[in-house]
């Protein structure tokens, strides 16, 4: 009975398309013949004549292909509009040029039941009475408020059984509508429609077609409708993917005729497809909820386009700060890149290190914890592939800097490094390689500004901090470690002017010999 019943339905829906095209054809060739030589007409004619064909040769029972549908279905509202306007500029009356091209509402009823209004209802002409009363279809042309009211549809046209509504002003509906026991089709088409409540056709007990494409939604939740045979489109609208439209995936009804043609528009995802997007989001969301990271949060941040063009790579963000982690979790969803872990208990990295799950992770925040040292991860693949570390407040005081400025070096993708609010130590040696390293790398660590170091005041015993990228020796040495500094460095550069010496005098010596036979004097007078 349910198939008998849907069967019935896409008849009657496909019929009453047919009849929709014929009246149109109808009124063309009434149109035509007070239009004379009129090219754009012929080619309405010819195009009309179309699809009548087109639609009479498909068998009654079955389904319209999409883009058949779409013709049908999508572009009523803005091809009849468009039709009239090229038309009015023969007719007299309401019609006339003069009206059509002011501000003021202007409606042409076409019988026998059709009414086209531009800019608006006149509701002078419908409370009046007369052929208005024998509305059936009603469409709204060039719609020039930001509101559209659909209560007045009761009032002015009770009867009315299918509605069309364009125009790039209107944003949103100031009501549901009502209940309209005549009322199979909705279109809305074409305009800045953002938002529909999920009851707003729930009183249109014989709603059949809901078209909504070429708005500006966002979001929906499933529509709540009195009949279980309507056909919903949704196409060409601005799809925010990263709200939750998981129950797309469930929808088992077919209700929502082009869901899968769906697109996203919103910087994260723009041009993935909707059920994609949620596909992914329902996966990342169930492996969330593993005992590692239960208290966690996870989703997808971005879908990446495969190399191929064929498929396409979640980029997943873990978010586990502030959750009373005493180690990095052992487990991560697939293809995590970014994981936020801060204002928790962790004391070590080891886990990016040994953990398989921790390969694909590039940015990773451990802001707030208690990490004293980083040196298990010199010489790491990790290191040398990371894109984002941050390690602001906890309790490093010395890392090994040519270890991290190696794989700095040997890494083409590292993005920041964030390393203020840590105890660093004002050690002699460590302060001065630090401060090189900072200067050098001061577009990459984003925070060295604030980056400062300690040392223990000899008068008071305290703590005395300093900035790194400004400290001197004469801040931090103390006169010892500074007068051994300073021999060092005078011994290594008389080291350095003896070893130039000594190469000079080789290569004097070898041009000696070439030039004359003569031994050096030194080797002469070895015995």
């Amino acid at each position: 009975m349910a198939t008998i019943a849907r069967r019935h339905t896409s008849s009657d829906s496909l019929s009453s398309s047919a009849w929709f095209m014929c009246n149109s054809l109808s009124d063309t060739r009434i149109t035509s013949s007070i239009i004379n030589n009129n090219n754009n007409n012929r080619v309405i004619i010819s195009s009309a004549v179309a699809v009548v064909f087109i639609l009479l040769t498909v068998p009654v029972t079955g389904q319209l292909p999409l883009s058949l549908q779409n013709l049908v279905v999508e572009n009523v509202a803005i091809g009849e509009c468009a039709f009239r306007q090229s038309a009015a500029g023969q007719l007299q009356g309401p019609a006339s040029p003069s009206n059509l091209n002011s501000n003021r509402p202007v409606c042409i009823f076409t019988p026998p039941n059709r009414t086209v209004c531009f800019r608006g209802i006149e509701t002078k002409r419908f409370q009046a009475g007369g052929k208005f009363n024998l509305t059936r279809w009603l469409i709204l042309c060039d719609w020039p408020l930001k509101t559209f009211d659909p209560l007045i549809l009761s009032r002015l046209v009770p009867r009315i059984e299918r509605l069309a509504i364009t125009g790039r002003t209107l944003q949103r509906l100031v009501h549901d509508f009502p209940a309209l026991p005549y009322l199979r089709m909705v279109n809305i088409t074409g305009t800045r429609l953002n938002h529909t409540g999920v009851n707003a056709f729930l009183e249109l007990e014989r709603l059949q077609v809901l078209n909504l494409r070429g708005n500006e939604l966002e979001q929906i939740q499933p529509y709540r409708f009195r009949s279980g045979h309507v056909e919903v489109y949704l196409q060409g609208n601005l799809w925010n993917c990263t709200n939750d439209m998981i129950w797309l995936l469930k929808e088992q009804s077919r209700q929502y005729v082009d869901k899968p043609t769906l697109v996203c528009k919103d910087w994260k995802y723009t041009g993935r497809p909707v059920l994609t997007a949620m596909e992914y989001k329902r996966v990342v969301r169930e492996s969330c909820l593993h005992e590692e990271i239960w208290n966690c949060s996870c989703h997808v941040s971005y879908l990446r386009l495969s190399d191929n063009g064929l498929s396409f790579h979640p980029m997943i963000m873990v978010n586990c700060s502030d959750r009373g982690f005493y180690q990095l979790p052992q487990y991560l969803p697939g293809n995590t890149t970014v994981l936020d872990i801060s204002r928790n208990k962790l004391q070590t990295v080891d886990s990016l290190t040994t953990n398989e799950h921790y390969q694909s992770v590039q940015d990773i925040y451990l802001d707030e914890n208690r990490i004293t040292t980083i040196d298990i991860l010199e010489d790491t693949i990790w290191l040398d592939n990371f894109r984002i570390l941050s390690l602001r407040r906890n309790r490093l005081n010395r890392i090994r800097v040519y270890s991290v400025e190696h794989a700095i070096e040997r890494n083409p993708g590292v993005g920041k490094l964030y390393l203020s609010n840590n105890p660093w130590r004002c050690g002699c040696r460590f302060a001065i390689r630090f401060q090189r390293f900072l200067r050098k790398h001061e577009s990459l660590v984003a925070d060295s500004r604030n980056i400062t170091c300690y040392f223990i005041n000899d008068d008071d015993g305290r703590k005395q901090y300093l900035p790194v990228l400004t400290v001197t020796p004469n801040d931090i040495c103390r006169a010892s470690e500074h007068n051994t500094a300073a021999f060092y460095n005078t011994l290594s550069i008389i080291f350095a002017s003896l070893i130039v010496l000594i190469f000079t005098k080789l290569a004097y010596d070898y041009y000696h010999y070439r030039k004359y036979g003569k031994l050096p004097w030194l080797i002469m007078k070895m015995p």
